[in-house]
This record gives structure tokens, sequence and C-alpha cells, in this order.
């Protein structure tokens, strides 16, 4: 009798359970399996979706912005060595997207470039900025770019590049024996010229002169510069 008494106890409970499950079911509540695939959300879909949107509008602007920021500026109508000097049939006129002030020269300012020296080789076709020409000759084969370093009293006030000097050389170092200052025969171009207060005192100043010259400065216990007529 106890057996069946437990197998009543057992039908009575799984009884129970499925009753439980149907008003369950019912009262609209479904398991786990069935709600799943109904409700299945595409949140990846749609964000990859929003991207390619994005990133196609992105684009289109940035196709925009290039095409109309365009500018017409001096280029090489061929290839051009260094050290030539720029006529009118060695330029024309090239357009290219924007770039930075100084890396070209405006079509507007070409006769800025006439009669300068390049000072590097640039193909046929490549913009010509304005830093890579310049207005003095080339160094001869006896010439060279001579550092000075003076102090503010030893330049003429308003020295500047492309001045003529003569340089003055004296031996205050070597006592009542020392030579007399002497005024070197060559004049001397300056090429380049910092008077700044970056260097204390010192004027740094870049010469260009018969390379000889740079022995007798070598040699001088003080070296002055005088401003002489000239360009």
């Amino acid at each position: 009798m106890s057996d069946n008494m437990t197998d009543q106890v057992v039908r009575a409970r799984l009884r129970d359970t499925t009753i439980n499950s149907s008003n369950d079911t019912k009262n609209g509540v479904v398991e786990d399996e069935a709600v799943l695939p109904r409700g299945r959300r595409r949140y990846p879909e749609l964000l990859l979706g929003l991207l390619l949107v994005v990133g196609g509008a992105l684009g289109g602007v940035l196709v925009f912005q290039r095409s109309s920021d365009r500018v017409v500026v001096v280029g090489a109508a061929r290839e051009l060595t260094r050290g030539t000097v720029l006529t009118r049939s060695d330029v024309i006129a090239v357009e290219v997207g924007a770039l930075p002030v100084g890396a070209v020269t405006s079509a507007s300012d070409a006769s800025t470039l006439l009669g300068k020296r390049l000072l590097v080789d640039i193909p046929a076709g490549i913009p010509i900025a304005p830093n890579v020409v310049t207005d003095q000759q080339l160094l001869g084969a006896s010439e060279a770019l001579i550092p000075l370093a003076l102090t503010h009293s030893a330049v003429p006030s308003g020295l500047t590049r492309g001045d003529l000097a003569r340089v003055v050389i004296s031996f205050p170092n070597q006592g009542v024996d020392a030579p007399a200052p002497e005024v070197l025969a060559d004049t001397v171009e300056v090429f380049d010229i910092d008077i700044s207060d970056d260097f204390g005192d010192v004027a740094r100043v870049t010469v260009r002169a018969n390379s000889d010259i740079a022995i007798d400065i070598a040699r001088a216990d003080r070296v002055q510069l005088i401003k002489v007529a000239g360009r």
C-alpha cells in the first residue's frame, strides 16, 4: 500500500506541473525558446548601415571641398636645372589642390620669380616655391661663404643682405708690436645677417667673398665691417 500511495503522490505532482504550464501559456507567459526568435534585435546590421550612410556623406563633402579648393600656381614648363635664370618661357600655369602658404607661388605673383636663379632642380609641371629661387649669383670657383661672429659695434647700422662692405682686421691682443689695422682689398657681399638679441651682443653675418680672404680674417684678433657704395 505504501508503494501505491507514493505513485499517487508522484502522479498528482506531475498533473499539477502540467496544469501550471498550461495556465502560464494561456496567461501570455511563454518559454524563452518561443520568445527569442520573435523578439531578436538587429543592432549590428542597423549600425553598419548607419556607418555606410554617414561615410558616404562625408566622402561626398570631401570630394566637393577638394574640387572647390584648387588654385592656379606657377610651375616649371619643362625640366629646369639648378642655376637656371627663370624667364617667361620657363614657367607655366599649373592647377593644384590647396597647399600651405609659401609652398607655391600664385599665378598672380609669377613676375616675382622672373630673373631669379633656381637653387634646385625642378621636374616639368612641378610648382615653383618662392624659397627655391634667389636673386644672387651662384658661387664662383674661387668664392666662398664666410661666417663672421661680430660685436654689434663692428657692424654698420642698417647693413642688410645684398650690401657691399670692406673688412677691417686688427690685432689689439699682440701688444705694441702688433701690426697696424688693415682694410682688406677685396669687397665682400653680405649674404645673410642676423643682429637679433638671440645671440646677446653677437651679430652673425655671412659674407660672400674670395676664399683667400678667409685666411686674413682667421688670423685677426678683431674684425669689423664698413659699408661701401654698391648695389
